[in-house]
């Protein structure tokens, strides 16, 4: 090789190795991701980005400023949260510099990656910081230093008051200094004392955090912010979820709490100039908490997942009304759940996925129905749920399927009662053997029944096995202990004949069973009809009567 070309090769090397002095190349032995992401070196200290797709990336790079991060955090609790941000086009990112605290060292290392992420990656000035449990020392600490570069403030109850964790005995080296000179300048260093800063700049913020945390107690932390909030006459933004009788844990609910995600989504992309969009992200109030994407039960290697709608305010056990979709049976999700307006009339909703019959064929359908309800009692005390009160609503396909479940008798040896104590069933078909599509009449060929839905759920056609399409309608299963019905079917139903829900309705009676039936008229296969003020008047006060 040349001499020349070899020295120029050389500097430039060299020039190379300055630039990176302070940001080490990405290295798999700096930091483990639960995601998707890079790890590097800033200013000696281990930091990580966890990147969304690189169709979802934007110019400036919404972000998420993690707190603590800690060899084993972000930890799998967090992953479903997470996938969330990615999923949004948001970054996530945070830097390890060990049990700092919120001390300065811990806001120097912040400030640090700040720059580095602002000033040389294009990320956005603005970023919402998020601390779990410690890490609400490192967040809010630099959040009141740097009210012009925060779009938001996030927790899981997080800690704010250095005195009740880690106590100022543990926290003074972290400050280079004795517990005593700490506690003699704490009005300087402990973020409670200056968190009102964060009122008077107007920086949103939402928490969740247990009323029975002895960890990290709610008053002196997060209810303390709150108050200073109030006091700043901001108190609109300040919410604060308190999941009743949760304390310091593991607790699903704080991992998946909707209405967080959403927030820190919103201000990420607030942060970074972009318009939120009226979508998935936003579908809670302030009047609502969301757990979305809990496990209620597994197939194999298919998580069966459910979301909970729940009264923010109540402080005391809800009933529940488990919403069933429809779809054919083929089609159709939790996402879109119309029963979430009775949580304003105080009950706690539950919208479950289950089995569709390109996944399994009948019974799957209802022994996930049973499922869910199953874990619905045996969780009902973490979430406030009133175990003994659970109704089933669908429509539909899930019509179909809460009619079995108000009907069928309980799966012998079964530890924790499926049963629920009403049902309403919205156009559902109750006797597959008479369904029209079902039946090779009217100019359907058997190639056409073989083909339609009722054939699809049992995997044979009615013809095929007369049997099995009996045990999976509820017509077929009535008995004088069936659970009380309501019963809605619109009269111009062409999907699902009316008479389906006539002779179920009749039969109910004449078991002795509670039914009630309401005509809804010139309403075909759902529909604004089922909107109606009268109709959602019946089905609160069917539900009040039987629920409470």
């Amino acid at each position: 090789m040349n001499k020349w070309i070899f020295r120029r090769f050389q500097i430039v090397c060299l020039l190379m190795l300055i630039c990176f002095d302070a940001i080490a190349p990405a290295d798999e032995g700096v930091k483990k991701l639960i995601l998707p992401g890079e790890s590097f070196l800033v200013d000696d200290h281990p930091a990580f980005i966890m990147w969304p797709a690189s169709e979802k990336r934007k110019v400036p790079q919404p972000w998420v400023f993690y707190a603590p991060t800690l060899p084993a955090y972000p930890d799998k609790h967090e992953k479903w949260m997470h996938e969330q941000f990615l999923e949004a086009g948001i970054a996530v990112a945070g830097i390890d510099i060990g049990e700092a605290y919120g001390s300065p060292r811990a806001q120097q290392a912040f400030t640090a990656l700040y720059e580095e992420l602002v000033g040389n990656r294009g990320f956005a000035p603005k970023p919402c910081l998020l601390g779990r449990s410690r890490g609400g020392l490192w967040v809010s600490s630099w959040a009141v230093k740097n009210t012009d570069k925060v779009s938001g403030l996030a927790g899981i109850y997080p800690v704010f008051d250095l005195n009740t964790y880690p106590g100022l005995k543990r926290a003074a080296p972290a400050f280079e200094m004795t517990a005593e000179e700490l506690e003699k300048q704490l009005d300087l260093f402990n973020p409670i004392a200056k968190t009102s800063a964060l009122a008077e700049a107007g920086i949103p913020v939402c928490i969740i955090h247990g009323n029975a945390d002895t960890v990290v107690p709610l008053h002196e932390n997060s209810e303390t912010l709150q108050t200073q909030y109030k006091q700043a006459d901001k108190s609109k933004l300040c919410q604060l979820m308190v999941p009743h009788g949760q304390g310091h844990n593991f607790w699903t609910g704080f991992f998946h709490c909707q209405n967080l995600v959403e927030f820190t989504i919103e201000r990420a992309k607030a942060g970074a100039g972009l318009k939120v969009k009226n979508s998935k992200h936003q579908q809670s109030s302030a009047d609502t908490v969301i757990y979305k994407d809990l496990e209620y039960s597994r197939a194999g290697e298919q998580a069966l997942l459910l979301d909970l709608y729940r009264p923010a305010e109540s402080t005391e056990v809800v009933p529940v009304i488990v919403w069933v979709h429809g779809g054919g049976w083929k089609n159709g999700s939790k996402n879109r759940c119309p029963a979430t307006w009775l949580v304003e009339q105080g009950y706690a909703v539950v919208s479950i996925n289950y089995r569709l019959t390109d996944q399994a064929q009948w019974p799957a359908q209802i022994e996930d129905c049973r499922a869910a309800v199953r874990w619905v009692r045996e969780n009902a005390a973490g979430f406030q749920l009133d175990g003994d009160h659970i109704a089933a609503w669908g429509s539909s396909a899930g019509g179909h399927l809460v009619a079995l479940m108000g009907t069928l008798d309980a799966p012998k040896n079964e530890k924790t009662s499926s049963r629920v104590q009403a049902v309403c069933d919205w156009f559902g078909p109750t006797d597959l053997l008479t369904m029209p599509p079902n039946l090779p009449e009217n100019g359907r060929t058997l190639e056409d029944v073989a083909n339609s839905n009722g054939a699809k759920l049992l995997g044979k056609t009615v013809i095929e096995h007369p049997e099995l399409a009996k045990q999976a309608s509820a017509y077929y299963q009535v008995s004088a202990e069936d659970s009380p019905f309501l019963i809605m079917h619109g009269d111009k139903d062409f999907n699902v004949p009316l008479i389906q829900s006539q002779k179920f309705h009749d039969k109910l009676q004449e078991a002795g069973v509670s039914s009630t039936l309401i005509i809804v008229p010139e309403a075909g296969h759902g529909g604004k009809e089922f909107q109606a003020p009268e109709i959602q008047e019946a089905i609160k006060s069917f539900f009040d009567k039987h629920l409470h």
